[in-house]
């Protein structure tokens, strides 16, 4: 951490936040960034002009737009007023929608046809919302068509793979209704619990709570599914499936999660 009074030039403000100078400057002139001091003809930045571009960038990186982190910027003390957090949360919603894809984007991206992502939402396995009368998906739906094609690609009929998935989906939904049940009844209590109280231990505690089960219920779901289909191979029928088990090692299979 460089000392708040010392004096650096904008090549060493832009070098230490890996920007190029222009970006430095850009941002500047776009109000997002507090002017340098001058000393005679030369432009001296500090250690707070550096706070502010990682901030700028851990925003950007978040989906918030240039436009909103100005916006953000325009509220006193944003570091702990809760005006700020109130507009935090309403801009991350907004960049949130805007990060959505339309059913072709989706489909261009997976590289696939526009059809099949229709059949996907038609059986439930895509969740969309709807803004402008017109399907929206976030990015994790790639994710799931290129998972279900490579599923495919593996020899398992898409059909069949549908319907299968659409079960799961099913069986899911009733799980996470109860699951929901269990946080509101008894972590929200934990946390003092009002509306308008103590928002912040709600989101760190959801921050670390949801990676955490994510990893949780897939972990489960792997451990399941290797423990039966080696107990469907070990009468010799399928010795190949067995050995392919074994030989992936499968246990040192690691599922991650984490906040980008």
């Amino acid at each position: 951490m460089e000392s708040p009074t010392k004096e650096l030039s904008v090549e060493q403000v832009a070098s230490s936040c890996d920007l190029k100078v222009d970006t430095v400057r850009y941002y500047q002139r776009l109000g997002l960034l507090d002017p340098p001091d001058r000393k005679g003809r030369r432009a001296v930045y500090r250690a707070g002009h550096i706070q502010r571009l990682v901030e700028i960038r851990r925003l950007a990186d978040a989906g918030f737009t240039l436009a909103q982190i100005g916006r953000l910027s325009d509220v006193p003390d944003p570091a702990s007023s809760a005006a700020n957090r109130e507009r935090l949360g309403s801009l991350a919603a907004e960049a949130a929608i805007a990060r959505r894809l339309t059913r072709p984007e989706v489909a261009e991206q997976a590289g696939v046809p526009e059809g099949l992502v229709a059949l996907l939402c038609d059986n439930g396995l895509l969740e969309t919302t709807f803004a402008d009368g017109e399907q929206r998906f976030d990015q994790g739906a790639v994710s799931m068509v290129r998972a279900g094609l490579a599923v495919s690609a593996a020899g398992v009929p898409l059909d069949e793979l549908v319907s299968l998935a659409a079960d799961h989906a099913g069986n899911v939904d009733d799980i996470v209704r109860r699951a929901i049940a269990l946080f509101e009844e008894h972590v929200k209590d934990d946390l003092g619990g009002g509306p308008g109280e103590r928002p912040d231990d709600l989101v760190e505690v959801v921050h670390a709570l949801l990676p955490a089960v994510t990893r949780l219920v897939a972990q489960h779901f792997h451990r399941t599914l290797v423990s039966r289909a080696l107990e469907r191979v070990a009468d010799g029928e399928r010795p190949t499936l067995a050995d392919a088990l074994v030989a992936a090692d499968t246990d040192h299979l690691v599922v991650t999660c984490e906040w980008r």
